[in-house]
């Protein structure tokens, strides 16, 4: 349970929904991409739908247990034809792509025009930034990084690690009920040590951080590059600072709201959504109601909706079009 808790946070570095889009809801929705006035602008058809990255956006065709994913670009043509069974979206000119083969998942790297570039096949991957991508190696189950040629250059250590920001990438040690996580430099040596249950990564200088894997205890806040503690651990949960606020969920971890705060920790737009994504292109997807019957929307800096609470599913604005849910 905490390695899956974990792994979405890694994943949803830029995150869940701009590197991993909307989650697969059930056979009875499906995703399109809306424009800044929620019209849809590719039409919903879509198992699940990752954002927009380098002008493509990876999407589910069918249901996660037999769809595949493929690619499609701005305007919804197929430009990768679906062949996938998961991938991470592109950066840097490259994309992670996996194909199961019985209970294997084998993740390998492809270009734009879906040639296979990288020939390693590892058992996860990431996307590449500056150069360098976490992979899991298939031999020692230990993450490191790679360069593009798909040679090693911090060495597979971790049990687990993320992809570097502002210079800096998560890592953890230890067995999935104790796990520590901290940050290396892209030499692999340790800035932060590991000592936080939880940690997103770096973006506008700030790293949300859990002090505990006590689900039910309230500490998350944030950290500076150097470790040091900048805004009081005390949130239910928190995600990354965007255009000068991040996300936080203020109240009991079941049971409370999620608003907004600044740099210096205040509280700039109250906490009265049930869910709440980081702000992208100026715009910020929030959720109105409960896990089952809610509707997502998108609020502007001022905490007012822009588009009004309809999708059952909402993800981050990337090149001017966000993934949407809609039912069948």
């Amino acid at each position: 349970m905490v390695k899956k808790f974990f792994i979405l946070i890694l994943t949803a570095l830029f995150y869940v929904f701009i590197l991993s889009g909307c989650a697969f809801l059930g056979a009875n929705y499906s995703f399109g991409y809306i424009d800044k006035e929620g019209n849809f602008v590719i039409e919903p058809q879509f198992g699940s739908a990752l954002a927009f990255t380098e002008g493509l956006a990876g999407v589910l065709y069918g249901t996660t247990e037999y769809g595949k994913w493929g690619f499609i670009d701005l305007e919804g043509n197929v430009v990768i034809e679906p062949k996938y069974d998961r991938t991470r979206g592109f950066y840097e000119g490259l994309a992670p792509v996996m194909i199961k083969e019985k209970n294997d998942e084998k993740w390998t790297f492809i270009d734009k025009e879906g040639n296979t570039v990288i020939d390693t096949e590892f058992s996860d991957a990431s996307i590449f930034v500056d150069g360098l991508a976490p992979v899991k190696s298939a031999t020692e189950e230990k993450y490191g990084f790679i360069n593009k040629d798909g040679e090693f250059v911090i060495p597979p250590k971790f049990d687990i690690c993320s992809i570097f920001s502002e210079g800096l990438a998560l890592y953890g040690v230890g067995p999935e009920e104790s796990l520590q996580t901290g940050f290396v430099n892209n030499k692999g040596e340790v800035v932060i040590e590991a000592k936080y249950a939880y940690c997103r990564a770096f973006s506008e200088g700030l790293s949300a951080v859990k002090l505990t894997s006590d689900q039910n205890k309230a500490d998350w806040g944030f950290i500076d590059s150097t470790g040091k503690i900048v805004i009081e651990p005390k949130y239910a949960m928190a995600g990354s600072f965007r255009e000068g606020l991040a996300p936080v969920k203020i109240g009991d971890v079941q049971n409370g709201k999620w608003g907004y705060i600044n740099k210096e920790g205040e509280l700039v737009i109250e906490a009265k959504f049930a869910d709440a994504l980081s702000f992208s292109e100026g715009l910020a997807a929030v959720m109105e109601g409960d896990s089952r019957s809610g509707r997502w929307g998108y609020i502007d800096k001022t905490g007012n909706y822009v588009i009004e609470p309809q999708f059952f599913a909402a993800g981050e604005f990337s090149q001017g079009l966000a993934p949407a849910a809609v039912m069948k």
